[in-house]
């Protein structure tokens, strides 16, 4: 039995894309995995690509039809046999002393059960900080801990039966953790060994209404299951709100352009100094 499984979907990843994250898992320095890659039907011959290695590690399966990204998933959680496993998505780049990392934190530390760490968005070269040990609270504020960096203790996994929600097409990654945080520990390591490929086209960058709508409900979920009380809940909301605002630079403070949506038209907003313009 290998000790982690390295759980990578993929939906027609770019073919050099998809080599660059097979081959970063390959030459981990950490040998002791399973790679089990689920071809979620697509439409680029992801299986003979994946046949140009000649690894016995790597276990190969593919959907006969398009089952959509939680789905997927999950099939990948049930085909693992490790003692840990790690998410690796097709076109991200692990650090080549990622998993040792990981292992050896959950290792040593038997009452963490989820372990990340930071990483490097790319092409953009920013570097994405998560908090160290992310709570409920955290997670209010937004999805405080990264999918693609994550590693897993499979036993508490199923244990608590931390499965991903099918009816979800974007986000299903945030609703997983905002319910696992309620019943595990998690932490992040302090240290960037995931190079995180930011591709603008995909559902949940785009932040489209619906996966708007998804994280208010998450978040909504998070402040119910701390509390009933309808003041206490806004409270709460506010102190969190106001603690992530001022994790942003000065410049962001005063002067930010983002996105809002009217119904399921989005608009950018200028704002400065708390007023906030409409643009083009």
């Amino acid at each position: 039995m290998p000790k982690v499984s390295v759980l990578m979907p993929v939906y027609n990843t770019k073919e050099e894309f998809l080599k660059e994250s097979v081959e970063s898992i390959l030459n981990q320095t950490f040998q002791e995995f399973e790679l089990i890659i689920v071809d979620d039907g697509s439409s680029n011959d992801v299986e003979g690509i994946i046949k140009t290695y000649n690894d016995s590690r790597i276990k190969f399966y593919k959907n006969e039809q398009n089952l959509g990204v939680a789905k997927t998933r999950n099939k990948l959680l049930g085909l693992a046999q490790g003692e840990y496993c790690a998410w690796q998505d097709s076109d991200d780049i692990a650090y080549p002393e990622r998993l040792e990392k990981q292992v050896e934190f959950l290792d040593d530390n038997r009452e963490f059960s989820v372990v990340g760490t930071n990483l490097i968005r790319f092409p953009s070269e920013k570097i994405i900080k998560q908090p160290e040990f992310p709570k409920i609270l955290d997670f209010i504020g937004g999805c405080a801990f990264s999918q693609g960096t994550s590693l897993l203790r499979l036993e508490d996994i199923r244990k608590h039966h931390l499965y991903y929600n099918e009816e979800l097409i974007t986000s299903e990654d945030y609703e997983l953790w905002s319910r696992a945080v309620q019943v595990l520990k998690f932490a992040n390591i302090q240290e960037v060994l995931l190079k995180y490929r930011r591709v603008g086209t995909s559902l949940c960058h785009s932040k489209n209404q619906y996966a708007y709508d998804a994280e208010l409900k998450i978040k909504q979920d998070l402040l119910n299951y701390l509390t009933s009380d309808k003041k206490l809940q806004s409270a709460i909301l506010r102190t969190v709100t106001t603690h992530y605002a001022k994790k942003n630079s000065f410049v962001e403070n005063i002067f930010s352009i983002k996105n809002e949506w009217n119904s399921a038209k989005k608009h950018k907003i200028l704002t400065i100094l708390g007023i906030k313009i409409r643009i083009k």
